[in-house]
């Protein structure tokens, strides 16, 4: 089913897979630390700013913020998923960040005044949202003159292994997850940059950059990557938890031999490739 425009499904779905994403949020966080890391020195955070994070999971990027904006700044940690906001929160707590707000919130609806914050951050969230032009329009209106905009998505699935092994063997078993992954709120549904360009054009932004930033999940093994992907997949996960034993196993046995050619000793290393944008 496609997600709903309202966005309950989107928040369902994200609910489902939360507390995976918070039991592997080391691996997640570290695995794409560079995109992290390029979206937070993009904004450019300075000492007493106000920095939004948009579908922030369980916080990891957003946790590179608070040390430099300092006490009198602070970070809004948000997420449609409550559960989400949950482990953000527990986060936060074990690193002992004071100057962090957790938030319930929609990216396309954002419950903030204009031109409340300084920067906005969105990592590998923008491309779910059903109405992406919609949540460009709220980053705009919410940020204050010269504010800036870092967010990353993913490129087209021949450049993303990491993903389209494990959606590979489910389809070999007869099963497709739900939804188009090119269309509205699809994993791919921003893989071209030119769709970046257009968005940004259309929600009154200017001085933006788009890059692409390689990079590579490296598992400890076949079942260390079962494990991570079949519990975080979103809409995949959900399907894979739906499926009997026997139907669980086959598919199991499938990714066994797609991996292969990317097979390190015991190790999978599977390449990724995000989407990098930063505007003003």
């Amino acid at each position: 089913m496609a997600p709903d425009p309202e966005g309950p499904d989107v928040a369902w779905t994200a609910d489902q897979v939360a507390t995976a994403w918070e039991e592997h949020r080391t691996f997640l966080f570290e695995s794409s630390r560079p995109v992290s890391e390029w979206l937070v020195e993009r904004i450019d955070p300075r000492p007493g700013q106000t920095v939004l994070e948009l579908a922030a999971g369980p916080g990891e990027t957003g946790f590179l913020v608070p040390e430099r904006v300092g006490p009198d700044g602070h970070l809004i940690s948000t997420d449609l998923s409550a559960r989400m906001v949950a482990a953000a929160e527990r986060g936060a707590a074990e690193r002992g960040l004071d100057n962090v707000e957790h938030r319930v919130m929609d990216a396309q609806r954002l419950d903030l005044p204009d031109d409340s914050v300084d920067g906005v951050i969105m990592r590998f969230g923008l491309m779910l949202t059903p109405d992406p032009a919609q949540v460009l329009r709220e980053v705009r209106r919410v940020l204050r003159e010269g504010g800036r905009l870092a967010y990353a998505v993913w490129a087209a699935p021949d450049r993303n292994p990491w993903l389209t092994q494990l959606v590979g063997a489910v389809l070999q078993h007869g099963h497709a997850p739900p939804g188009d992954p090119f269309g509205p709120g699809g994993v791919f549904s921003l893989a071209a940059e030119d769709d970046n360009r257009q968005l940004l054009e259309a929600a009154g932004f200017t001085d933006w950059d788009i890059v692409e930033i390689p990079g590579m999940f490296r598992y400890d093994s076949v079942d260390h990557y079962w494990t991570v992907q079949s519990s975080v997949g979103g809409p995949i996960a959900v399907l894979i938890s739906s499926l009997s034993a026997d139907e669980v196993a086959a598919i199991r046995a499938s990714l066994e031999s797609l991996v292969e050619p990317f097979k390190s000793g015991n190790a999978v290393e599977l390449p990724t490739l995000a989407i990098a944008v930063t505007a003003r």
